[in-house]
């Protein structure tokens, strides 16, 4: 595109020289031909030098006006046309500065854009496992991926640069996330899958520094502890219980042995027992006959009292039986 022309105003009385046509067609044309694509270093480059030329080409046409400012008619006629002229220049560059600016702002935060989206997809592709990713975000949050991408992009003057520093940012965070995911993975393995119920903090543990393999012993060897203490403690309460158990027939057994004793009919001398037996004869056939229960009061659990009872069971009384009142 052709940017060397200018506007030739030069007058005495009348105008002596002037190329006011060629010169307003030279403008629409070169006005025309401006740069219109934003995309790679070199259009932001081409329109960023339209800029300057279309600034040297307002101050030109403006000096050109100065030199004939106080003309007649058709000098003031030429510098009015001039001065549209210049006018339509300076709206360009304004207009021109303002697109340019937001244009190369929009294709490099597109750039920053497209680095942190690849880099968090990576991130989560490569870490399925929900336990190894909430670690890893403890470590690597996804806020910090984005925050350094933008920190490299910064001071980037052209669109190749910016690439550049995001794409080498990119690659230095992948890798460490790659490093960070294997070993948060090594010591999510060393939690034994038998012991899990004690390790409900493992995100926190393996996303730590601490030594793990030293904090899983520790907690597996108290939980041994724990157990150990459980069954000494069952195994004790087992045995109290069972000397109660075994003191409580005792007296039980002791105790209808004497019911039984004390119920017991003491034999009669032979000599007396004929008459004796004639008299008991005799003597229930006159008397009346009744039902009789007895009653032995007793406080314990179902279990005692079938033991304090066993005894009197044994002794085979028709219509025994233990009820219990409440």
């Amino acid at each position: 595109m052709n940017t060397h022309f200018e506007l030739i105003l030069n007058t005495e009385s009348k105008v002596v020289a002037c190329n006011i046509l060629d010169f307003e067609y030279q403008a629409d044309t070169y006005l025309a031909g401006l740069t219109q694509t934003f995309e790679t270093d070199e259009d932001f480059i081409q329109a960023k030098e339209e800029i300057k030329t279309l600034q040297e080409l307002e101050s030109r046409t403006k000096q050109a006006i100065d030199n004939v400012l106080n003309g007649n008619k058709e000098i003031t006629d030429l510098i009015e046309t001039a001065k549209e002229i210049a006018e339509r220049f300076r709206q360009a560059r304004l207009s021109r500065e303002k697109l340019v600016k937001s244009k190369e702002a929009e294709v490099k935060q597109a750039i920053i854009d497209m680095a942190i989206g690849k880099t968090i997809d990576v991130r989560y592709k490569s870490c399925s496992e929900n336990t190894i990713s909430l670690a890893l975000e403890m470590n690597i949050p996804k806020s910090s991926i984005a925050q350094r991408i933008q920190t490299a992009s910064k001071n980037k003057r052209t669109l190749d640069g910016l690439q550049k520093a995001v794409n080498t940012e990119k690659t230095l965070i992948l890798a460490e996330i790659s490093q960070e995911i294997a070993r948060l993975q090594s010591r999510l393995t060393l939690i034994p899958l038998s012991h899990k119920h004690l390790f409900s903090d493992e995100v926190k543990l393996i996303a730590g520094q601490d030594d793990i393999e030293q904090i899983i012993a520790e907690r597996v060897e108290a939980e041994k502890q724990r157990e150990l203490e459980i069954k000494a403690k069952a195994e004790q309460e087992a045995r109290e219980k069972a000397e109660r158990e075994a003191q409580l027939k005792t007296e039980i057994e002791a105790k209808a042995n004497a019911n039984a004793q004390a119920h017991a009919v003491t034999p009669e001398p032979q000599t007396n027992q004929t008459a004796t037996q004639s008299e008991n004869q005799c003597s229930e056939h006159h008397q009346p006959v009744f039902n009789f229960m007895l009653q032995i009061p007793f406080t314990g659990t179902v279990e005692q009292a079938r033991a304090y009872f066993a005894p009197v069971k044994a002794l085979n009384y028709q219509g025994v039986r233990l009820t219990k009142l409440n």
